[in-house]
């Protein structure tokens, strides 16, 4: 079985995927494999950008973030190299967990966006009050309150695809209650196991 885990901006995501990591899943974080796309498509990304993306010879995160997210045309670029890397490696990893047993879960901010949704037999979508989510964001990035509704307005459409090819939709709330927030995961594997006639191993 393969989940897919997204969500909003600073809903909690990733607290929820290391609670999941916990109860033994196998997650697979596609920000981890973003930095490892840019190392792996070096020389093709030096060809499009320049030698001026690298520092000791690596590829610079901020130097190509630089270039790129104040241009949408060197975005798509980016993605068109990394992507396509990233989607194949994930395929690869989610066949070899599956293949050994496990259940394995897509941490994407981007799942849709990259198509990864059509992998999962579930989607776990992330979701917090919006006022959480702003303190949040303003205090691990400082934005602005109007800026901060700009990216929330690109993603009105989180899950929409996954429902077009019928996968179930999991949704869990973030409030700041993080008994609740565990409660809620761990229900949902508990369900899971259930229907796959398993159950947790005693705490």
């Amino acid at each position: 079985m393969v989940i897919g885990l997204t969500g909003t901006s600073c809903a909690g995501k990733n607290e929820v995927a290391s609670v999941m990591e916990s109860l033994g899943f196998f997650v697979i974080d596609e920000d981890r494999l973003g930095h490892e796309a840019l190392e792996m498509n070096r020389d093709r990304l030096v060809s499009i950008f320049g030698n001026g993306i690298l520092t000791d010879g690596h590829v610079d995160r901020k130097k190509l973030g630089g270039l790129v997210f104040s241009s949408p045309e060197g975005l798509r670029k980016l993605e068109s190299v990394s992507h396509p890397w990233m989607v194949a490696e994930t395929a690869r990893l989610c066949r070899d967990a599956v293949s050994s047993g496990r259940i394995a879960v897509i941490n994407a901010a981007i799942l849709e966006k990259m198509g990864l949704h059509e992998l999962c037999d579930d989607v776990v979508v992330v979701d917090a009050p919006f006022k959480l989510r702003y303190e949040r964001a303003r205090a691990r990035d400082g934005i602005s309150l109007e800026k901060f509704r700009d990216r929330c307005r690109t993603q009105v459409d989180i899950g929409k695809k996954s429902e077009t090819l019928g996968k179930n939709i999991v949704k869990i709330v973030n409030d700041g209650d993080k008994e609740q927030l565990y409660r809620q995961v761990r229900d949902y594997c508990d369900n899971i196991f259930l229907l796959r006639g398993s159950a947790w191993a005693s705490d």
